[in-house]
């Protein structure tokens, strides 16, 4: 017989070998820290998935509506989607979140608004921060959220423990923290400074690039300007040498008709300088002064009383009635003509009236625009008559665009108008309609341009007993690398033998901004220096 030692091993034995499920038990619980991980894993991977599907926001920033969302991310940063015109990515911060933000619509109204309030660009950039601090504490807040609910939730369909909920939640809760301390670690305002373009957006680099030269540009258009208005400072003694085709005679009454400077502070300069050496007793002015009609750009307007003569403005359709309400309270001998309001200078009466339209981005050019400018315009004839019927005839009316002047025919002799950027005449019976250029050379914008606008404006002659038409000095000053001044003489006969009627539906859409064609006759042309003279206060 033979003894086996030791135990038997086998089924319902004492000393049997253990179950495969038995064996797995006893490495899951020598394995703990693997229990631990996976349990995490699910959360994070719940959490994130979540959090890129319904753990976004949406949000205003200014008239924009956009939403923001939390994306999964190797490197972090912030994308900004623009559909359908690209993206742009900015290196905000590092981490696994990506701050994802798609523009879904502008609100037009709102934007209107913000520009007609006449907001400020600091007030904007606190409004617009504001708006875009509580948008991402939104996002923050309910992307938590949406990850720890996500988290809890998936570890308990996974492993239903509670062990293994509270471990995955609190693995997600420790991710969040570790994710928000890297990016408020690594965050970067300059980022912002320098985007990155894609799609049709990747033509913004050129044009930023451009934006930037303006101000070295604008130092050369400047240095130019000033050396020009010494020649035109000459303008009037040569004007002496022309023939006598106009009987002004040395007690004409002269003024200076400018319109659409946009922001340009050499007009103001070059406006001194001939009011000066032309001894004009005042300055009329046919509107958009501005571009977008804010108050920043209603601080660029303090030049106009610092003419010594009265300032006689009238409101542009790029001129918010912010704009307006400061020209008002410039002081000085300023006057804001609007509704019909008339004053008299030397024994010329002017009456005027501010455009009915303030759309500085062209939103409206339909029929309904034309109605607005044409009732305006009427409502200023009626204003005309009754100053007539009160023994007070009035010389010359100022607008801002050409339709509204069309009411005006037989009402008053001379009516001045701007917003075309080009020089322009029309008669029709005793009524004579100029068109002025652009006196700003359609403003600094044009300085990113490949043409130059010439800066243009006017000196009108008027008989001082009944106020009539009986010259006018077209100035025109070269623009940006045009070394130029010309000068112009035409008398009231003249315009009345070359021009036609008016149209009776002027166009209403935005200028094309380029430079007005060359007069017909040929106009004195006065040599330049190489030598800049003192600016003129």
């Amino acid at each position: 017989m033979i003894a086996v030692r030791g135990p038997v091993r086998g089924p319902g034995r004492r000393g049997h070998w253990p179950s495969a499920r038995a064996r797995a038990a006893s490495a899951w619980r020598r394995w703990a820290w693997l229990r631990v991980a996976t349990a995490v894993v699910v959360a994070l991977v719940a959490a994130g998935a979540a959090t890129a599907t319904v753990g976004g926001v949406s949000a205003s920033v200014g008239p924009v509506d956009a939403r923001l969302v939390l994306v999964p991310s190797l490197t972090g940063g912030t994308q900004v989607q623009v559909p359908p015109l690209g993206e742009l990515e900015l290196d905000t911060h590092r981490g696994p979140l990506r701050l994802r933000a798609e523009v879904d619509g502008l609100r037009l109204d709102d934007a209107r608004t913000l520009v007609a309030r006449g907001t400020t660009a600091a007030s904007v950039g606190e409004e617009l921060t504001a708006d875009v601090r509580s948008a991402v504490v939104r996002l923050v807040v309910r992307s938590a959220l949406v990850a720890l609910a996500a988290g809890a939730l998936a570890c308990l369909v996974v492993f239903r423990r509670r062990r293994a909920v509270v471990t995955g939640t609190a693995g997600v809760a420790v991710a969040l923290l570790a994710t928000g301390g890297l990016a408020a670690a690594t965050a970067d305002s300059r980022a912002l400074a320098e985007p990155r373009y894609t799609g049709l957006l990747s033509r913004a680099p050129a044009l930023v690039g451009d934006l930037a030269s303006v101000g070295s540009r604008f130092d050369v258009y400047q240095t130019r300007v000033a050396a020009l208005t010494g020649s035109v400072s000459r303008l009037y003694s040569a004007l002496s040498g022309l023939p006598d085709t106009a009987t002004t005679g040395d007690d004409d009454v002269r003024v200076l008709w400018v319109s659409d400077v946009h922001n340009n502070p050499e007009a103001y300069r070059l406006m001194s300088t001939l009011a000066s050496e032309f001894g004009v007793s005042a300055v009329v002015d046919t509107g958009d002064s501005t571009d977008f009609g804010s108050d920043a750009e209603a601080r660029l307007l303090t030049p106009m009383a610092g003419f010594g003569v009265p300032y006689l403005w009238v409101r542009g359709n790029h001129d918010s009635t912010v704009v307006q309400t400061a020209v008002g309270n410039l002081g000085g001998d300023v006057v804001v003509l609007d509704g019909g309001d008339t004053y008299e200078v030397a024994g010329i009466r002017f009456a005027g009236t501010g455009d009915p339209r303030f759309n500085p981005s062209s939103f409206v050019v339909n029929d309904s625009a034309r109605e607005q400018l044409t009732a305006a315009g009427e409502r200023l004839a009626s204003a005309l008559d009754a100053s007539a019927a009160a023994g007070e005839p009035v010389d010359v009316a100022l607008v801002h665009e050409p339709a509204m002047a069309l009411p005006l025919v037989g009402k008053v002799p001379l009516v001045l108008d701007g917003h075309t950027h080009r020089r322009a005449s029309a008669a029709d019976g005793d009524t004579l309609l100029l068109t002025q250029g652009s006196s700003g050379g359609a403003g600094l914008r044009t300085l990113v341009g490949d043409e130059p606008l010439p800066l243009q404006m006017s000196v009108l002659h008027l008989d001082p007993d009944d106020g009539s038409l009986l010259a006018v000095d077209d100035v025109t000053v070269g623009g940006v690398g045009q070394d130029s001044a010309t000068v112009e003489r035409r008398t009231a006969a003249s315009y009345r033998e070359d021009s036609s009627a008016p149209d009776d539906a002027p166009a209403l859409e935005e200028p094309s901004d380029q430079p007005s064609p060359e007069p017909t006759e040929p106009p004195l042309l006065l040599p330049t220096t190489g030598t800049a003279p003192p600016t003129p206060s």
